[in-house]
């Protein structure tokens, strides 16, 4: 289905029922208890429900390559509750050549915006090239600084799996060995949603229920992850305020030191609670 820019795209409802945030959550490996004892998904799990309802109902080329990606939570999604989804798409860029097509998402829950998502994609084009970088030797990677613990994952296809189906995005550049050796990957590679929720990960990890309740992230994506890549998520305090906090924050391929996800996360602070 092509859809006009600047049209409003109903793109359904849903229930974030446990079952269906619990399939997210082993999709990305993160085992928190955060979410079940504050009763709300994490704002990665929304925001990757909206790209999928997307997919499902807007024509993108197989191969489209996920490039900026910025999410901005206004309220936590309770888990059990209606989400309803809607879409706005902006009037594509071409740049040097190439296409980019930018989709605003937004989520809402029990009637309120709960969370915007905004993805630009690249449609892929013969001129664009990118190989897998080659492996240096390990005294050339440098190791990673971070104030905040590191997640750490090897990146598998079971995982790339569940995620296609917990998430719905099919996308055969992640899935098919054959469509992807066509590409200019070369490979299967993983999902940007699914590195960067790493990154989610890690702020919950550090910030618990202000992360959930006002996460926002605004982040470029630089490279890929291939399988059994061994990545990681950093994050170094930027900006602090009495009522939020800014990290610089990116996902790290520890094997060749190739910055895959680079930009910032931020949260309000709650000081009543």
């Amino acid at each position: 289905m092509l859809v006009e820019a600047g049209r409003n795209l109903d793109l359904g409802s849903f229930y974030a029922t446990q079952g269906s945030v619990d399939d997210y959550l082993i999709s990305v490996g993160d085992a928190l208890p955060l979410y079940k004892e504050s009763g709300t998904a994490p704002p990665l799990y929304s925001a990757a429900s909206a790209l999928g309802s997307l997919l499902r109902k807007l024509s993108l080329p197989p191969g489209a390559i996920h490039s900026l990606q910025e999410i901005e939570t206004k309220k936590p999604v309770a888990i059990g509750s209606e989400v309803k989804v809607s879409a706005l798409m902006e009037k594509p860029r071409r740049r040097a050549g190439l296409e980019f097509i930018t989709v605003v998402c937004t989520v809402q829950s029990d009637g309120a915006d709960a969370l915007i998502s905004k993805s630009t994609v690249l449609v892929p084009s013969e001129g664009i090239s990118e190989a897998k970088p080659a492996e240096p030797k390990a005294s050339e990677v440098e190791p990673i600084s971070s104030e905040l613990a590191v997640i750490s994952k090897q990146i598998n296809q079971a995982q790339l799996n569940a995620y296609a189906k917990a998430s719905g995005d099919n996308n055969p550049l992640h899935l098919d060995p054959e469509f992807a050796a066509g590409t200019q990957f070369g490979a299967i590679i993983a999902h940007g949603m699914l590195t960067l929720a790493f990154v989610s990960e890690m702020m919950a990890s550090a910030h618990g229920r202000d992360w959930l309740e006002s996460g926002g992230l605004r982040v470029r994506f630089k490279g890929a992850a291939y399988l059994e890549d061994q990545v990681a998520a950093w994050g170094n305090l930027s900006k602090e305020q009495d009522s939020s906090r800014t990290y610089l924050v990116g996902v790290r391929n520890i094997n060749n030191g190739q910055e895959l996800i680079a930009g910032t996360a931020s949260f309000n602070i709650n000081n009543q609670r």
